[in-house]
């Protein structure tokens, strides 16, 4: 399993947490991928409006699949949730280090 790791300095967190949370518009769009596993959104307790978000997929093959098949939605969701957040940093792509 890959993991995707995000962090996001948000504007206004109602509308952020509705499309990047767990049942979020992100997420819906994601699960009509073959090996998506699943999103976590996470709030800081101690910086007001910083979020990471965590999306899950079962391999780097499936989730480059699935950008690669669905790039140009990608992207029109890239600009159209731009607006809820100040500074989004992609940490990496990180992976489990012991057996499934």
């Amino acid at each position: 399993m890959i993991v995707l790791v995000f962090s996001y300095d948000v504007r206004d967190t109602d509308e952020f947490e509705k499309v990047y949370g767990p049942d979020g518009e992100w997420a819906e769009f994601f699960r009509a991928g073959a090996g998506y596993v699943g999103t976590e959104l996470l709030r800081d307790l101690e910086i007001p409006g910083r979020y990471l978000v965590l999306d899950r997929w079962e391999s780097r093959d499936a989730y480059n699949a699935f950008v690669e098949a669905n790039s140009d939605e990608y992207m029109r969701r890239v600009d159209e949730t731009v607006g809820h957040y100040g500074q989004e940093l992609r940490f990496g792509t990180f992976e489990n280090v012991w057996p499934a």
